[in-house]
């Protein structure tokens, strides 16, 4: 069960660099909660999946959390009505 969740969350964690690269550490929260919500989607009907789906989303948060004190990332900030990305030294 923990080690379903930890490999799928890293999985959906993978496919969310390859979509946004660096910003996915920018908005962090955002990626947090909608792994989480599609790990418990996935999971749905049995106590043990639900268990996994929140053992995942957990170690989501930690890689995320410590990519975001120790890597380069991209934040969207928006100046004067446009948004762009900024890039954040830790």
């Amino acid at each position: 069960m923990i080690t379903i969740g930890i490999i799928s969350a890293l999985g959906l964690l993978l496919l969310a660099f390859k979509v946004a690269g660096r910003k996915v550490i920018g908005l962090d929260i955002f990626f947090d909660i909608g792994i989480t919500i599609a790990l418990m989607i996935m999971f749905a009907g049995t106590f043990s999946g639900m268990a996994a789906a929140m053992i995942g989303g957990l170690s989501v948060s930690i890689v995320l959390l410590i990519m975001r004190k120790t890597m380069t990332h991209e934040v969207l900030k928006i100046e004067k009505g446009k948004p762009t990305w900024k890039k954040v030294n830790p």
